[in-house]
């Protein structure tokens, strides 16, 4: 998306100016369009100096006090310019600030809210888009407010109870890795002229060391680049449809970890329902939404399939339960939402049950993978270690015979 200084004016000749996203000037002018206003002339914003580069990005971090502070102005009877106002004086970061400036004109201009928001799409994400154009909709601006503080504040909880839990196996690996690597590139090539030197039959286990460490020091820097070129070549893979489709269906069947990634899948998939349906978006609408949002493409295309099905006359639980994808439990609460006329309650009920289970599910695998990994590691320092100490017994021992 280029970001782009305008000139226009409205259907009464007044002059208005602002910023605004597009990807490229025909988009500027289809946006303006619609928000009842003429282009006359526009210049894309430059970075100056490319300072603009390192700016640091809008997070969730900052949208959850941005909704939170918009919710309570609102419920205290504030308009809404006038508290994105407010709101763009109160923030210190400058990015966002002058996002809320952006939004706050085009509001003033004669677009909605959630058309505002929707022309900063690397700010608000298309499902917080939505939740709003929801409440304007039904004149419940405040209510979905309040909805989307708590989604966005599960959506920060569940990201920082997976990178604690990660944070520690990362530190390991990475620590143990470059340990592994320092000593078969650099200490035991030393070690392996001193053997040779005693001309004496070495081990097979320090045989096989002397192997690999030769491995590392010549063949080294094609191992990398292979390495490098590999993953260059996965990640194109993955931007094809297919390739994203098959990677994503081998991350559900890693032992272990394949199911705790089902699990934040399905608990993002109720969230992301619960969130829309409760807010008053039609259901065909909300999978159709939902699809764009859920990461994983297996997954995804199950709630395509649903939408599909729902179309065509099916039900939601009928459709998730012939994929196969989704647990017996979450199929049984969905079916009877259905059947109740209650699906927002128990798509909230399914949420608030991945709430709670999935930092179990975290812990408990990374409880198992743990040790795992450090047994494999410290087998693989202390079994080289073990075959040197061989070696230089072995050595020793043929000095001490001559």
């Amino acid at each position: 998306m280029a970001h782009y200084e305008y000139n226009a004016v409205d259907d009464y000749g007044k002059s208005v100016r602002g910023t605004l996203s597009a990807a490229d000037e025909n988009g500027l002018r289809d946006a303006l369009s619609i928000m009842g206003l003429h282009l006359l002339s526009a210049r894309e914003r430059k970075n100056a100096g490319g300072l603009s580069l390192f700016r640091k990005k809008t997070s969730r971090a900052d949208l959850i006090p941005f909704t939170f502070h918009m919710k309570t102005l609102v419920a205290a009877g504030v308009s809404v310019v006038a508290a994105l106002g407010d709101l763009a004086d109160q923030t210190e970061h400058a990015g966002f600030r002058e996002v809320i400036q952006d939004v706050r004109r085009n509001l003033q201009s004669g677009a909605s809210l959630s058309e505002s928001f929707a022309l900063h799409p690397e700010t608000f994400p298309e499902i917080y888009v939505n939740i709003v154009r929801s409440g304007e909709t039904t004149g419940n601006l405040e209510a979905v407010l309040g909805d989307l503080v708590r989604f966005l504040t599960w959506q920060e909880e569940l990201s920082k109870t997976i990178k604690q839990a990660t944070y520690y196996p990362a530190t390991v690996v990475t620590a143990v890795g470059g340990l592994i690597f320092i000593l078969f590139a650099f200490v035991f090539p030393r070690f392996m002229q001193v053997f040779k030197a005693a001309a004496v039959e070495l081990p097979l286990p320090t045989r096989i060391v002397i192997a690999v460490s030769e491995f590392f020091r010549d063949r080294g820097l094609m191992l990398l680049a292979a390495a490098a070129l590999a993953a260059v070549l996965l990640k194109l893979y993955q931007r094809t449809e297919s390739g994203r489709l098959r990677v994503d269906g081998w991350k559900l069947k890693i032992p272990v970890i394949g199911n705790l990634i089902r699990s934040i899948e399905v608990s993002q998939f109720s969230h992301y329902l619960a969130s829309l349906f409760r807010s008053g978006v039609e259901m065909t609408q909300s999978l159709w939404i939902v699809e764009r949002l859920i990461g994983n493409r297996v997954i995804a295309r199950v709630v395509r399939n649903a939408r599909e099905d729902l179309i065509a006359g099916g039900a939601l639980s009928v459709s998730l339960r012939k994929s196969g994808e989704f647990p017996p439990m979450v199929l049984r609460m969905v079916s009877a939402g259905e059947t109740s006329g209650n699906l927002d309650v128990t798509l909230e009920n399914v949420s608030q049950y991945y709430d709670e289970e999935i930092p179990r599910a975290v812990k408990k695998t990374f409880a198992i993978l743990e040790p795992v990994i450090v047994l494999v590691l410290s087998t693989i320092v202390l079994g080289a270690a073990l075959s040197f100490f061989m070696a230089l017994y072995k050595m020793v021992g043929a000095m001490g015979g001559k």
